[in-house]
């Protein structure tokens, strides 16, 4: 039993006694998988307990009676096996159940149809993060050799021109492949496409046949070409009168 810290000083002081030293005694760090006493969360392997936890919850340091007579109706019921004992969790208010040998719990007695024996939530939590941190440090370690490699493999601007000068080329000849020339489609409304002419353009016959429309046009086309002056059909039809006299 330690002495109270005035008694302490008094014998300090005669020498009797050693005195305290000032600096503070190491704390042992807490176990992270375990999480705090008081959090009712901690039963969850996915919950990694703060210091929030360790201020906000106030958990339940003893059973209800109502609870703890109707566990021990069903104890009587189901009496545990030698190697399991009962403990009281704080943190949810509720008894689990604990197999000393093989460091399974359940939260009903084992020998109950609805129990469910399985890991700890602290070993499931360990082995998770453990799991979770060789993860990112496979990772890390990839990402890492894929940027040597990549640096390694780098190659040098020349040769990376003449690459891609030749997957330009040979993307030409595949879409040339593929593709027909533009030059060999026949436009589906021009008249070489479905008779003997020669194929052409649109343009081809308007060049030297600006003034005056096609002879061969007919229908609408016939109504679009210019007509004579009505001075040259009067002076044709007296020629043609001057003729017959």
């Amino acid at each position: 039993m330690p002495l109270p810290p005035a008694l302490l000083a008094k014998l300090s002081k005669r020498g009797i006694v050693a005195p305290p030293s000032k600096t503070p005694a190491k704390t042992t760090k807490k176990d992270d998988y375990k999480g705090y006493v008081y959090c009712p969360n901690k039963v969850n392997m996915f919950h990694i307990c703060s210091v929030f936890c360790e201020t906000n919850w106030r958990g339940h340091p003893t059973p209800e009676p109502t609870y703890a007579r109707s566990m021990q109706k069903l104890l009587f019921k189901y009496p545990l096996p030698s190697n399991w004992i009962e403990v009281f969790d704080k943190g949810v208010g509720r008894y689990y159940y604990w197999n000393i040998e093989n460091d399974l719990v359940s939260w009903l007695p084992p020998k109950h149809p609805k129990a469910k024996i399985t890991k700890c939530a602290a070993k499931l939590r360990e082995q998770y993060l453990t799991a979770k941190k060789s993860d990112t440090k496979e990772k890390e370690s990839d990402d890492t050799n894929d940027s040597d490699e990549k640096e390694f493999k780098k190659p040098s601007p020349r040769v990376v021109s003449r690459r891609d000068s030749e997957d330009k080329s040979r993307k030409d000849d595949k879409h040339s492949s593929k593709r027909p020339r533009k030059d060999n489609v026949l436009d589906p409304m021009d008249p070489a496409s479905y008779s003997d002419i020669a194929p052409g353009t649109w343009s081809d016959g308007l060049e030297n046949n600006k003034t005056h429309a096609d002879n061969t046009a007919s229908g609408v086309l016939y109504q679009q070409r210019p007509y004579p002056s009505p001075g040259e059909v009067l002076s044709s039809n007296k020629e043609k009168q001057s003729k017959k006299h």
